[in-house]
C-alpha cells in the first residue's frame, strides 16, 4: 500500500500532460540530454529532433536543430531487481518489463507510445534516480564508407602486385593455414544480404539477430568473409570465417548486438559511430554494460573482440571524441591507402590503435555489393574495421586461446611501420613506433598470425587507479600554459591502456587541449581545440593506447588549456586509471589497502603457485636489483630484508600477510614485494599512514 500511494504521488506530480499534436520535450536519453521537437508522440516510435539551443556559439549563434533521432516506446531502466521496476510498471498497467539481454541489471518497461514512454520515464525518474532510467532512442548515425575516387583493380589490400609491401600482407597467413576457420565475424550493421551469392554459404543465421539487409553491412561482410573458391567476385580476409548479421539502432537495439550470441560470435565488426564532426559523444550505461559484459564473459570467458571503424572525421575530429572507437575494449582501425599513407579522411588520436588499407589514396576496395553485386568503390574506416575484423579471425585461426587483450597486443607487437618518411612517427618510452595518424602501424596478417601461433597469453588483467583528484580552479582563458596536476598510481606493473575520467564546466569544450604525461615522460594528446560548443565534460572517459609497455608507477601529469578567448570554465577533478599486466612477468600479484602505523596491516598475494613457500619483502632505500639465486628471481627492490616469516599459498595461490606496523613509522616511505620459486609480484610503494 506505502508503494502504491509513493508511485500515485511521483505520477500525479510529475507526469507530463500531452497534447495531441507533435511537442517540444526535455528527454533523458542515456547518452545525450536536451529538448526534443517529437513528431508522432502518440505511435510505437516517433522520429524526433534535437533542439541546440544548449550548444549556442559565442557568437550567439544557436545550431538548427539536428534530425535523424528516433524515439522508442521503452524506457531502460538500471534496478537492483526486476520487481522494484516491474511494481511500478503494475501501477501504470499497459507496461510489461523484461532484461535487457547482453546488459545485467538492466531492464525493459515496454509501453504502447513513446508518449507513455515519457511519462513511464519521469516517473520511474522520480522512483529510481535520474542517473538510472532513460528512454531507449536511436541518435543520428553514420555509416563509415565514403564515396571514393575513381579506381582500378581488384583485392590490392589483400595481394598488391602493383606495390607489393602495400597490403596487409596475408598471403603468408593464408598459405600457412590461417584461414579463419571455426571464427565467426558478427556484423553489426543495418543488416547484411544473407543470399548474396559470395556470402550466403559462410552465412551462420544461429548466430544472427536479424536478416535485414543493407549495401553498407552487405560490403563490409565481404571485406571480412567473402567465400572463396565458388567462381564469384573476391575473397574475404578471412574466407573461410562465418558471419552474422547484427543491427546497430537504439541503445537498447545496440546492447543487444553486443551481447548477442557470443558462444558463437567471437569478432564483432563495427563500422559505425555517431556523427564525425568534432563533437564528443557519450555511450549509453546499458551500452557500457553490454560491451563490459561482452568482454568479460564473452568467448567463455575470452573475451568477445570488437574491432571500430575509427572515423573519417579527418584532422577535424579525433578518435578520442567517440567513445566507441575509444573504448579500451575495442580495436579502432583507421584507414590507409594504396600508397601506404594516410587516408584523406582518417581520423588521428591517441585511442588509435593500427591501421588498414582502404581507399583514400588512388583505389577503392573491392567487396560483395548489395543485390548479388560486387564494387570496387568501397572505402572509408568502415572498410578499414572489417579487415581488420577479418585479420582478427585468422589471429584466433591460429590461437583460440588467446583473450580480447592478447588480440591487441599481437595487433601492437607485430604492426608494419608504414609511410615510414612520415615526421609524425615517434619511439614511445616502451620501445614501439607511433604515430597519431596510424597507432602502432598497419595491420600485417602475417606477421600477425606467426607471432599468435607461439604467443604466451599475458598474465590477468591488473589495474590501479589514482582515486579522484580535486582541483576545483579556473582553466586560464585563451592561456596555452593552462592548469597542471598529477595524479600517483603507487603500484608497478606494465600498462595496456590508461582511461582519464573527467569533469570540467566549461560552455565551449572545444576551446580545451588536453595532455597526458607518463611517469616515463610520453605524451599522449587527448582532445584539441576545434569547434564544438558541447557545455561540459561530465565524467567523460578519455582512453589512451599509447603507453603499452611502460610502467605505470609514478606521477601522471595531465595539463588542461583554453586555447581560445571568451568563454572560461572551472576544471572540477579528474581520475587517472590504469590497466595492463604484472611487471614481474607471472600472475602473481601483490596488494593492500595501506600500511598504518600502531595497527595490523593486510597484504594479499594472489595467483602464485599453490602450496608454495611465499616471501614477503621490504625495502627502505628504494627501487633496485637484488638477485635472489634460492628462488630463481630478481626482485625490484633495494637492500630488502624480510617483513615477517614465510607462509605457503593455498591451493588457488594465494596467502595473506599480517604486519604490525609500529606506531613510530607514521610517514615512513617503504617499498615491498613478494617473491615465490620463480615468481615475484608487483612492487608496492608505500607510505605509513
Amino acid at each position: 500500500m506505502i508503494l502504491t500511494c509513493l508511485i500515485s504521488a511521483v505520477l500525479s506530480a510529475q507526469s507530463p500532460a500531452f497534447p495531441q499534436s507533435d511537442v517540444f520535450q526535455y528527454a533523458d536519453l542515456g547518452f545525450d540530454r536536451a529538448v526534443f521537437r517529437i513528431e508522432g508522440l502518440y505511435s510505437h516510435q516517433a522520429n524526433a529532433m534535437r533542439i541546440n539551443d544548449d550548444l549556442i556559439s559565442k557568437q550567439g549563434i544557436i545550431p538548427s536543430p539536428t534530425p535523424g533521432y528516433v524515439f522508442h516506446s521503452r524506457v531502460i531502466v538500471e534496478a537492483e531487481s526486476s520487481q522494484q521496476v516491474q511494481n511500478f510498471a503494475n501501477y501504470i498497467g499497459e507496461s510489461m518489463v523484461s532484461e535487457l539481454a547482453g546488459a545485467p541489471g538492466f531492464y525493459l518497461v515496454h509501453t504502447n507510445t513513446v508518449a507513455q514512454a515519457l511519462e513511464m520515464a519521469t516517473g520511474l525518474d522520480a522512483y529510481l534516480g535520474d542517473e538510472n532510467v532513460y528512454i531507449d532512442a536511436m541518435r543520428p548515425l553514420s555509416a563509415r564508407a565514403l564515396p571514393s575516387d575513381p579506381s582500378f583493380g581488384l583485392q590490392w589490400h589483400l595481394v598488391n602486385t602493383i606495390s607489393p609491401n602495400y597490403d596487409v600482407n596475408i598471403e603468408g597467413a593464408w598459405n600457412n593455414g590461417y584461414t579463419g576457420n571455426g571464427q565467426c565475424v558478427g556484423i553489426i550493421d543495418g543488416g547484411v544480404q544473407t543470399n548474396h551469392p559470395d556470402l550466403q554459404a559462410n552465412h551462420n543465421s544461429t548466430a544472427s539477430s536479424t536478416n535485414s539487409s543493407s549495401s553498407h553491412g552487405t560490403s563490409c561482410a565481404g571485406v571480412s568473409s567473402a567465400v572463396a573458391n565458388n567462381n564469384r567476385g573476391g575473397v574475404g580476409a578471412a574466407y573461410d570465417s562465418q558471419w552474422a548479421g547484427l543491427l546497430y539502432g537504439s541503445s537498447s537495439t545496440t546492447a543487444n548486438s553486443f551481447g548477442y550470441r557470443n558462444d558463437i560470435n567471437t569478432i564483432k565488426s563495427n563500422s559505425w559511430g555517431p556523427v564525425d564532426n568534432g563533437t564528443i559523444s557519450y555511450m549509453s550505461s546499458a551500452e557500457r554494460s553490454a560491451l563490459t559484459t561482452a568482454i568479460n564473459s564473452g568467448r567463455g570467458g575470452l573475451g568477445e573482440v570488437f574491432t571500430w571503424a575509427a572515423g573519417n572525421g579527418g584532422t577535424g575530429d579525433r578518435v578520442e571524441y567517440d567513445p566507441y572507437a575509444s573504448s579500451r575494449f575495442t580495436i579502432a582501425v583507421g584507414a590507409i591507402g594504396d600508397n601506404d599513407t594516410r587516408a584523406y579522411y582518417n581520423e588521428q588520436g591517441s585511442s588509435m590503435l593500427v591501421v588498414a588499407q582502404s581507399n583514400g589514396n588512388n583505389r577503392g576496395i573491392y567487396t560483395t555489393n548489395y543485390g548479388s553485386g560486387y564494387t570496387s568503390s568501397f572505402g572509408g574506416t568502415s572498410s578499414a574495421c572489417p579487415l581488420g575484423a577479418g585479420v582478427a579471425a585468422l589471429i584466433l585461426d591460429a590461437n583460440p586461446a588467446l583473450t580480447w587483450r592478447d588480440v591487441q597486443a599481437v595487433m601492437i607487437e607485430s604492426a608494419r611501420l608504414n609511410n615510414p618518411g612520415n615526421s609524425n612517427w615517434t619511439t614511445s618510452a616502451a620501445g614501439y613506433d607511433l604515430n597519431v595518424n596510424y597507432g602502432y602501424g598497419s595491420l600485417d596478417a602475417t606477421a600477425a598470425t606467426t607471432l599468435a601461433s607461439t604467443w604466451v597469453n599475458l598474465g590477468p588483467e591488473v589495474n590501479s587507479a589514482s582515486g579522484q583528484v580535486n582541483v576545483n580552479a579556473s582553466i586560464p582563458d585563451n592561456n596555452t600554459a593552462g592548469l597542471v596536476r598529477t595524479a600517483n598510481i603507487p603500484v608497478d606493473f606494465i600498462v595496456e591502456a590508461v582511461e582519464v575520467k573527467l569533469n570540467v564546466t566549461h560552455n565551449n569544450v572545444g576551446d580545451l587541449h588536453i595532455r597526458l604525461v607518463s611517469p616515463s615522460g610520453h605524451a599522449s594528446v587527448l582532445a584539441k581545440d576545434r569547434s564544438d560548443g558541447t557545455n561540459n565534460y561530465n565524467n567523460f572517459i578519455f582512453t589512451s593506447n599509447r603507453h603499452f609497455g611502460e610502467s605505470s608507477l609514478g606521477n601522471w601529469e595531465l595539463t588542461i588549456s583554453d586555447r581560445d578567448s571568451g568563454t572560461t570554465g572551472t576544471w572540477s577533478n579528474f581520475t587517472v586509471t590504469v590497466y595492463g599486466h604484472d611487471a614481474g612477468g607471472s600472475s602473481m600479484s601483490l596488494s593492500t589497502s595501506g600500511l598504518y602505523s600502531g595497527s595490523s596491516s593486510l597484504l594479499n598475494v594472489d595467483n602464485g603457485s599453490a602450496h608454495t613457500r611465499t616471501y614477503l619483502a621490504y625495502s627502505l632505500a628504494g627501487l633496485g636489483t637484488f638477485s635472489v639465486p634460492a628462488l630463481g628471481v630478481t626482485l625490484g627492490i633495494a637492500a630488502p630484508a624480510l617483513a615477517t616469516s614465510p607462509k605457503n599459498t593455498n591451493a588457488a595461490g594465494g596467502v595473506t600477510f599480517f604486519l604490525q606496523i609500529p606506531g613510530s613509522a607514521a610517514g615512513r616511505s617503504v617499498w615491498m614485494q613478494a617473491a615465490q620459486s620463480g615468481m615475484v609480484t608487483n612492487i608496492l610503494p608505500l607510505v605509513v599512514q
